[in-house]
C-alpha cells in the first residue's frame, strides 16, 4: 500500500497576511510574568512531538492587510502533532505589533465618520480620532496595534449603570487614605496607577455593580478581549462578562471563584459580531461578601475587519467589499471578509459543510455524540454558544459518553484522493477537565489488506472555553474513512462544530457500512513508551510487580528498577520520538515541533553540531487563537532546593518576540527565565527551579515572526533536569556567602513572581564585598513583580553548636520600599522571626547580626529565610556577605522589639514584658509603639503599680554583652511614662563596674520621648535600664527603638546627619502616601537625583537627608521628617541648610516647616525653588505654648517633576532668638553686585508696591487671605485644624485630612 498522509497537530499552516500579538500589551525588556496567561495543569501524557505540516499557499503581499488576528491566551492544551507526512513550501505571514501605549484624554474629533465606522476597531480618521472613548483608545493607526484602555487618563467611555450604592468608579490606591481596591494597579504596578473599582459595600442586602462599554461595531472572528481583574479573598459572590448583540445576550465568562491572589488575567473571544454590540461586566455581592473588585488594562485585540484594497496578492480572494483574504480562509466556516462573501454558497459549492443545525449531514453518529445547543445549559463547562452562528441558539455536537468510554463519529468512505488533498477543517471545544481528549484517525479501506489506522491528531487537556480550529490534508491512493473519537474527563465537555470537507473529499456511496474494527481502534492503547499495563488500575504504571500511581510518575524519585517511572519527564535531546514528554499546547499560527535540525530553519545543526540531529523549534500551524506557541512537560516533582534546568537554545526575534520558561503550579504561573535575542547560534543557560512543594509543569512559550526580517526563529535542545530529587541525601550547603561565584546554599522561594536575583555591581547598585562584585537584589519594579514579596532560603541545616552567630550586610533604600525580615524554620514548629527592618535605612550598607539558638539533642534541622515584604514600589532591597560562626553574637546595635526582646533579660521576677496593644486589652502601656506608631507594634513595658512593684523597688532590664567601643558612641532610646507618675527610669552601664549615666523622672504624657546617653567602653559592656517604683496606681514605663551610633550625642532636634538621623523620624504616614525621607551622600551611587556634596563637610563623603518628589505622582501627598517632642518655648531658633533641584520653567517642589502639637499643625516657613547648585540657609523663629514637634514637609506645588529636596545641618537653638547670619560666599557675591543693581531694585520695588496694593484690594473682594485683624482673631491658639501663617497655602495632603 502506498499512501501519502498529510497531518500533524495544527501542522498545515495557512498563508496570507495575519497579525500575531504577544501576551503583553506593552513593550517590556522582560515579559511581565503576571501577564502570561493562566494555564491549568493537564495530567494526561498524550504523546510525542512529531509530524509535518503541509504548506501550500503562496506568500502574502503586504498590500492586502487581512485585519489583525491576535493571540488567545489563557488556553492551555495537551496536544500531540500527528505522525508522517512531508513538509512542502509555503508561508505564514506573522507580523508583530508595535507596543501599545497608555490611553489618552479624549478630544473631539474633526472627522465625522459614519456611525458604523466609529468604534469599529479600524482607524478611519486621521490620528484614529474615531476610535477613542470606545471602551479603549487607539494607540496608533498602524494595523494590528491593539486597542487598549489602562484607565490612566480617563475611563475610556466605560460607564457605571448600577442601580444600587454598589457601583463602579475610577480610582487609584494612592488617591485616598484607605484605597477601595488593590494597593497597586496592573498597568504601572504602583499605587500611582488607576483602575476601575467597585467600592466596599457595607449594606447587608445583595447588590450588583454593572460596568458597560460604549456601542461597538463589527467584531472580526478573531476578536478577543483581554482584561485583568483583582478580587480580594471572599469579596465577591460572582463575576460575569456578557456581550449583548441585538436581542441576544451571550455570557462570555462567569465565575463564582475561588479567586486567585493578586491581578488575574481573563481572555475571552467574542466571535464574529455583525453590527452593533456592547460588553458588560457584572460584579455581584451577597450579604456575606464585602464586594471589592477592580479591573485594569482592557485590550481589544485583532477585532477589526480587513480594509478594502484595490488589488489583492496573487492567489488571494477579493471579497465583494474589496477586502482581501488568504486562500486558506475561503470556506473555513468563518466570515473573514466581513460580508460573508468568502463563505457564500457559490464560492463554497464544492465543499461539504456540516454545521449540525439540521442534523449530522453525511457523518455517521456511531456512539456517544448528541446534537445540542447552549440554551438552558446546566453544565458549568458547557459551551455558551456554537461556532457556526456564534449564538446560544446554534447547534453543535457534544460528547455524552462516559469518561471511561469513547464517543465515535465516522465519515463515509471517501474515494482515493490521488495527488490531490482531501482537506478537513473542523472546530472543537475541549474544556472543564485535564483528562479530556480528541483524536482524529485515518482508516484505510483496502480490501484484501490488513486494516491500517493512522493517528493524525490528538489534543488533550484543558483548552479553555473557546472553539479551536484545525485542519488535516490527506492524500491517499486507497479509499479511506475519517474517525473522530473523544474521551471526556470528569467534569469536562468535548464538542464539535463546522466540519468542512474540501472538493477532493468524494464519498463512495456503495461503501457506507460502519467502519471495521472501530471499537478496537477507539479503545486500543495509544503510542507510548510506557509498557502495557496488565494488572494495574487505569492510570497506574506497571513495572515488574509494582503498580506506580500517577502522582509518583516524574517525581524525581525512582520507583521502578529500570527507571521507567522517571522517563519522559522533561530531560531529553529530542532524538527519541517521545521528546522527553514535552507536548505542544499551541492553538494559534505557531507551534512547537520536533524536527531534524537541517529542516528546522535554525542554525542548521542541533546543539551538538549534528545536522541530522533533532531539535524542538517554532514552526507554522493552523490554529486561529493564541499567537504564542507553548510546549509543556508532564507534571513534575515535588522538587528539591538544588533543582535546576540546563537548556541549549537559539532565539532571534523581533523586539516584540520572546522565548521564555514558565513554571505552572496549579493556577499560578511564574516566569523564571527569558532568552535574550541574539544571533542564530546555539547558547546554553542554566535556570534554578529550586524547591517546590507541589507538582508543577515546565512550559516554554515562544513568539517570533517567521516571515519577518532577519530570519527569525527559536528552538531548544539538550534539556536536562539536574539535582531535583527532594529526598536526595545532600550535605549541608554553605550559608556563609559573598555571592561572588554563586548563591552558595541560598535559593529563591516561589510564592510570588518577585525574586531575589544575583546581580553584578553597576550604576546605582553596588556590592558590599568589593564595591564591584556580586550581591543579591530585590527590585520590586524590574521586572514588574506583583506579588507581596520574595523569599530567599537555605536548605535544612544541622546546627554546629548550641548557639551560632549569623551576620549579614543589608541595603534597604528608597522613599517607599517596605520590610526586610529574617526568620528561622524548624520542622513541626512555628516560624520564628529573628530580625526585621522597615522603611528606608539610608543609601548605604548596614551590618546586622542575630544569635541562633539550637537544641542539639533533638536532631532537628533548621532553615533560614530572608523575606522582602513590599510596602511600595520605589526603592530596592539587597543582601551581601552573609556569614555564620559558632557562639553567640554581640548585642545588636539597634532594636525595635518588633521581632524579639533582642536578648534583653528582666531578671528573676520577669517584670519587664514585650507586648503590643493590637487587641486594646493590654492592661498597662501606651496604645501604640514608637517604631510603627500603630497598635500592632511592639515595645518593652513594666507595670509600676504597687501590686506589681511596691514603692522603692526596682525592675531591671539588662542587655546582652556589647562589643568594646573603639570610639565614643551615643545610645538613644525612646521612652513612654504614664500620665500618673510611675517613678524613675535610670540607665546604667556595666563594664568593669556599674555606673549610672542617666536618670529620668519627668512627668508622663501621651507622647514617646527621646533619651540619649554618651557611652565610652574599652571592654565588653552591658546597658541596664532600671525602673524605680513610686507606688502609683495604673502607672507604667515603656521602652522602644534602642540605637547605638558612633560619635557623641547631638543636641535635641539638631543633626549634621553624618552618623544618622539623630532622632529625627522619617516613618512613612499612610495618610500622606507612605513615603519616607532618605539618607545618603554624594559619593554613594543612587537611582534618584541628589546633591553632589553635603553642607557639613562640603565633600562627596558628607551625608544629608533628602526626598525625591518625583515619586509622588499626580495628586501625590508629602513626606514628613519629624523631630523628637520638644518642650514649650516662647522663642527658639531653627536653622537648617536646604538644597532643591528642579528644572527651570517647570513645576517646583516645596519645602515647608510645620509645628505640630496636640492642638494641630501650623506652617511657619516655606519655599519652592528651581535648580540651584548650592546649599541655601533657612531659619525660622518658632514659638509654642505646648509641647511640639518640628516637621519638615517635602511636597509639590504642581504636577510631578523629577527633583530632590535635601536638608543638612539642622540646628535647634532652644530659647534663643534668630540672628542674621554672617555673609556667605553667595552673599558676598551678591553684595559686590549691589552698586550695579540699585536702579533695577528701586524700579522693582515700586512695581511690587503697586502690585501689592492692587492684589490686596482684589483679595479682600474675593475673600482671599485674611486681614491682620482677622488673622489675629482666628489664630489666637492652636485648634485641631491646620492654620496658615503669613498667608502660606498648605498642601491638600494636610487640609484634606482634617
Amino acid at each position: 500500500m502506498e499512501s501519502w498522509v498529510q497531518g500533524s497537530l495544527g501542522s498545515a499552516p495557512p498563508s496570507g497576511g495575519s497579525h500575531v500579538g504577544g501576551p503583553w500589551s506593552r513593550a517590556h525588556t522582560l515579559p511581565d510574568p503576571d501577564m502570561l496567561p493562566p494555564s491549568p495543569r493537564p495530567d494526561v501524557l498524550c504523546g510525542a512531538l512529531t509530524g509535518s505540516p503541509r504548506q501550500q499557499d503562496p506568500a502574502p503581499s503586504p498590500t492586502c492587510p487581512l485585519g489583525p488576528q491576535g493571540p488567545k491566551a489563557g488556553r492551555q492544551h495537551c496536544g500531540l502533532p500527528g505522525f508522517g507526512g512531508h513538509p512542502d513550501s509555503g508561508h505564514l505571514a506573522v507580523s508583530l505589533p508595535a507596543a501599545g501605549s497608555p490611553g489618552r484624554a479624549w478630544t473631539p474629533s474633526t472627522c465625522r465618520a459614519p456611525g458604523e465606522a466609529t468604534c469599529n476597531f479600524v482607524c478611519d480618521c486621521p490620528g484614529c480620532s474615531d476610535e477613542t472613548q470606545c471602551g479603549y483608545h487607539a494607540a496608533s493607526p498602524a494595523l494590528g496595534v491593539p486597542f487598549a484602555c489602562d484607565f490612566e487618563q480617563d475611563s475610556c467611555g466605560w460607564r457605571d449603570i448600577s442601580t444600587s450604592g454598589y457601583s463602579w468608579l475610577r480610582d487609584r490606591a494612592g488617591a485616598t487614605l484607605e484605597a477601595l481596591g488593590p494597593r497597586s494597579d496592573h498597568t504601572l504596578g504602583t499605587d500611582l496607577g488607576w483602575y476601575m473599582v467597585v467600592g466596599i459595600h457595607r449594606g447587608k442586602e445583595a447588590a450588583g455593580a454593572t460596568l458597560r462599554s460604549p456601542v461597538l461595531w463589527n467584531a472580526a472572528p478573531t476578536c478577543e478581549l483581554r482584561l485583568w481583574y483583582h478580587v480580594a479573598a471572599g469579596a465577591v459572590a460572582e463575576l460575569r462578562l456578557e456581550l449583548t448583540h441585538r436581542a441576544e445576550t451571550l455570557t462570555l465568562w462567569q465565575s463564582s471563584g475561588p479567586w486567585g491572589t493578586g491581578w488575574q488575567e481573563l481572555v475571552v473571544t467574542t466571535g464574529r459580531i455583525q453590527d452593533d454590540f456592547r460588553v458588560t461586566f457584572f460584579a455581584t455581592r451577597n450579604a456575606t461578601h464585602r464586594g471589592s473588585v477592580a479591573l485594569d488594562d482592557l485590550v481589544f485585540r485583532d477585532c477589526g475587519l480587513p480594509a478594502p484594497q484595490a488589488h489583492c496578492p496573487l492567489g488571494h480572494h477579493h471579497c465583494q467589499n474589496l477586502a482581501c483574504v488568504a486562500p486558506h480562509q475561503l470556506c473555513d466556516g468563518e466570515d473573514n471578509c466581513g460580508d460573508r462573501s468568502d463563505e457564500d454558497a457559490y464560492s463554497c459549492r464544492h465543499h461539504i459543510a456540516t454545521d449540525f443545525e439540521m442534523g449530522l449531514g453525511l457523518w455517521n453518529h456511531l456512539e456517544g455524540w448528541a446534537r445540542n445547543h447552549s440554551t438552558g445549559a446546566w453544565h458549568p463547562a458547557w459551551p455558551h454558544r456554537d461556532h457556526s452562528q456564534n449564538s446560544a441558539q446554534g447547534f453543535f455536537l457534544v460528547s455524552v459518553a462516559e469518561p471511561s468510554s469513547p464517543a465515535v463519529l465516522s465519515s463515509p468512505i471517501f474515494q482515493a484522493s490521488g495527488a490531490h488533498n482531501c482537506s478537513l477543517v473542523f472546530y472543537y471545544y475541549l474544556h472543564g477537565s485535564e483528562h479530556g481528549s480528541l483524536q482524529l484517525f485515518l482508516q484505510m479501506e483496502n480490501p484484501g489488506s490488513p486494516q491500517v489506522s493512522i493517528l493524525l491528531r490528538r489534543r488533550c487537556g484543558e483548552l479553555g472555553a473557546a472553539w479551536v480550529r484545525d485542519r488535516v490534508d490527506i492524500q491517499s491512493e486507497h479509499p479511506f474513512r475519517i474517525l473522530l473519537t473523544g474521551h471526556t474527563g470528569p467534569g469536562g465537555v468535548l464538542s464539535l462544530d463546522d466540519l468542512i470537507l474540501s472538493e477532493h473529499c468524494q464519498p463512495v456511496p456503495e461503501l457506507s457500512s460502519p467502519p471495521r474494527g472501530l471499537w478496537a481502534l477507539a479503545l486500543q492503547p495509544q503510542p507510548s513508551s510506557l509498557p502495557p499495563q496488565d494488572f494495574c488500575e487505569p492510570g497506574h504504571l506497571s513495572c515488574g510487580e509494582l503498580c506506580i500511581p500517577p502522582e509518583q510518575h516524574c517525581d524525581f524519585q525512582q520507583q521502578c528498577e529500570g527507571g521507567e517511572d522517571e522517563q519522559e519527564c522533561g530531560t531529553t535531546d529530542f532524538e527519541a520520538p517521545a521528546a522527553g514528554g514535552w507536548e505542544d499546547a499551541s492553538v494559534g499560527r505557531l507551534q512547537w515541533r520536533r524536527l531534524q535540525a537541517q529542516e528546522s530553519g535554525g542554525p542548521g545543526t542541533d546543539a551538538g553540531g549534528v545536522a541530522a540531529g533533532h531539535v524542538l523549534s517554532l514552526q507554522r500551524a493552523w490554529g486561529q487563537l493564541a499567537a504564542e506557541a507553548r510546549v509543556l512537560t508532564p507534571a513534575l516533582g515535588p522538587s528539591g532546593p538544588r533543582c535546576e534546568l540546563r537548556v541549549a537554545y537559539y532565539f532571534h526575534g523581533h523586539p516584540q518576540g520572546f522565548l521564555a520558561l514558565v513554571v505552572v503550579e496549579g493556577d499560578s504561573r511564574e516566569l523564571v527565565w527569558q532568552a535574550p535575542s541574539g544571533d542564530r547560534g546555539w547558547k546554553v543557560d542554566t535556570i534554578l527551579l529550586g524547591a517546590r512543594r507541589r507538582p508543577f509543569r515546565l512550559e516554554l512559550v515562544g513568539l517570533v515572526d517567521l516571515d519577518g526580517p532577519g530570519q527569525q526563529g527559536a528552538g531548544v535542545d539538550d534539556v536536562t533536569l539536574k539535582d531535583c530529587s527532594p529526598a536526595a541525601a545532600m550535605q549541608d550547603s554553605e550559608i556563609s556567602c559573598n555571592f561572588e561565584r554563586d548563591t552558595c546554599g541560598w535559593h529563591t522561594g516561589h510564592l510570588t513572581d518577585a525574586h531575589w536575583r544575583r546581580v553584578q555591581s553597576r550604576g546605582h547598585g553596588y556590592d558590599h564585598t568589593t564595591g564591584q562584585g556580586y550581591f543579591l537584589l530585590l527590585d520590586p519594579t524590574d521586572p514588574p513583580a506583583r506579588g507581596p514579596g520574595a523569599h530567599l532560603l537555605t536548605q535544612p541545616q544541622a546546627p554546629s553548636g548550641p548557639q551560632e552567630c549569623l551576620s549579614f550586610w543589608y541595603h534597604l533604600h528608597g522613599p517607599q520600599i517596605g520590610t526586610l525580615r529574617l526568620a528561622v524554620r524548624r520542622e513541626g514548629e512555628a516560624e520564628v522571626l529573628l530580625w526585621s527592618r522597615t522603611s528606608t535605612q539610608g543609601n548605604r550598607w548596614h551590618k546586622a547580626w542575630t544569635t541562633l539558638h539550637h537544641q542539639l539533642g533533638s536532631g532537628t534541622k533548621y532553615q533560614l529565610l530572608f523575606e522582602g515584604l513590599r510596602d511600595g514600589y520605589h526603592g530596592t532591597m539587597a543582601l551581601d556577605d552573609v556569614a555564620v560562626r559558632p557562639g553567640p553574637c554581640w548585642a545588636p546595635r539597634q532594636c525595635s522589639f518588633e521581632d524579639s526582646a533582642c536578648g534583653f533579660s528582666s531578671g528573676g521576677q520577669g517584670l519587664w514584658t514585650r507586648q503590643a496593644n493590637a487587641t486594646g486589652l493590654a492592661s498597662r502601656g501606651p496604645h501604640t509603639d514608637h517604631t510603627t506608631e500603630t497598635a500592632q507594634g511592639h515595645y518593652m513595658v513594666v507595670d509600676m503599680s504597687p501590686q506589681a512593684l511596691p514603692r522603692g523597688q526596682v525592675a531591671s532590664l539588662t542587655s546582652e554583652v556589647h562589643q568594646p567601643l573603639a570610639q565614643p558612641a551615643c545610645l538613644t532610646f525612646w521612652y513612654h511614662l504614664s500620665l500618673r507618675n510611675p517613678g524613675t527610669l535610670q540607665v546604667h552601664v556595666e563594664e568593669a563596674q556599674r555606673y549610672q549615666v542617666l536618670s529620668i523622672s519627668a512627668r508622663g504624657g501621651f507622647a514617646w520621648r527621646l533619651g540619649s546617653v554618651d557611652v565610652q567602653a574599652e571592654r565588653a559592656w552591658r546597658v541596664v535600664f532600671e525602673a524605680v517604683a513610686a507606688g502609683t496606681e495604673h502607672s507604667y514605663i515603656a521602652l522602644d527603638d534602642l540605637l547605638l551610633q558612633d560619635g557623641p550625642c547631638p543636641q535635641p532636634a539638631s543633626c549634621d546627619f553624618e552618623a544618622g538621623l539623630c532622632g529625627w523620624s522619617h516613618m512613612p504616614w499612610p495618610g500622606l502616601g507612605s513615603y519616607s525621607w532618605d539618607w545618603s551622600s554624594g559619593a554613594t551611587p543612587s537611582r534618584y537625583p541628589q546633591p553632589p556634596v553635603d553642607h557639613t563637610l562640603g565633600t562627596e563623603a558628607g551625608h544629608f537627608v533628602l526626598f525625591e518628589t518625583g515619586v509622588l505622582g499626580p495628586g501625590g501627598r508629602a513626606a514628613w521628617l519629624r523631630s523628637q517632642p520638644l518642650p514649650a518655648t516662647e522663642a527658639s531658633c531653627l536653622r537648617f541648610w536646604y538644597h532643591v533641584g528642579f528644572p527651570e520653567h517647570f513645576y517646583k517642589g516645596e519645602l515647608r516647616v510645620l509645628l505640630s502639637s496636640v492642638r494641630g499643625q501650623l506652617a511657619v516657613w516655606g519655599t519652592s525653588g528651581h535648580l540651584r547648585h548650592q546649599w541655601l540657609e533657612g531659619q525660622v523663629e518658632v514659638a509654642s505654648a505646648e509641647e511640639f514637634q518640628i516637621v519638615f514637609e517635602a511636597t509639590l506645588s504642581g504636577q510631578p517633576a523629577l527633583g530632590p529636596i535635601a536638608l543638612d545641618d539642622v540646628e535647634y537653638l532652644a530659647e534663643q532668638h534668630c540672628w542674621l547670619p554672617a555673609p556667605t560666599q553667595g552673599d558676598t557675591l551678591l553684595a559686590a553686585s549691589v552698586p550695579t543693581m540699585v536702579g533695577s531694585a528701586l524700579l522693582i520695588l515700586v512695581l511690587l508696591v503697586l502690585l501689592g496694593l492692587v492684589g490686596r484690594c482684589w483679595l479682600q473682594k474675593k475673600g482671599g487671605c485674611p486681614s491682620q485683624g482677622e488673622m489675629a482673631a482666628e489664630a489666637s491658639g492652636f485648634d485641631n485644624i491646620v492654620f496658615n501663617a503669613d498667608c502660606v497655602t498648605l498642601p491638600a495632603s494636610l487640609t484634606d485630612n482634617q
